[in-house]
């Protein structure tokens, strides 16, 4: 299967180590996700450190793991 031109703009993929700042960096966008979708980032009360992994954010807010990787690696 050959990748087709939407394949390779999303071809980032993140995983739970992935910094906030490193997935914020590569995909701009994110930060509306992580505030549509989780209520993440917009405030002192839902901040969360740019150093933070994404495993970290996602334990911090009781949100799975999985569900926020999900919603940040959507295609």
């Amino acid at each position: 299967m050959n990748p087709t031109k939407n394949d390779t703009q999303h071809s980032t993929r993140f995983n739970a180590k992935t910094t906030m700042l490193e997935a914020l960096t590569a995909d701009p966008t994110l930060g509306m996700v992580l505030m549509r979708d989780f209520h993440l980032g917009g405030c002192r009360n839902c901040g969360f450190n740019p150093q933070d992994t994404i495993e970290q954010v996602a334990t911090q807010n009781g949100i799975p793991t999985d569900r926020l990787l999900s919603a940040l690696n959507r295609i």
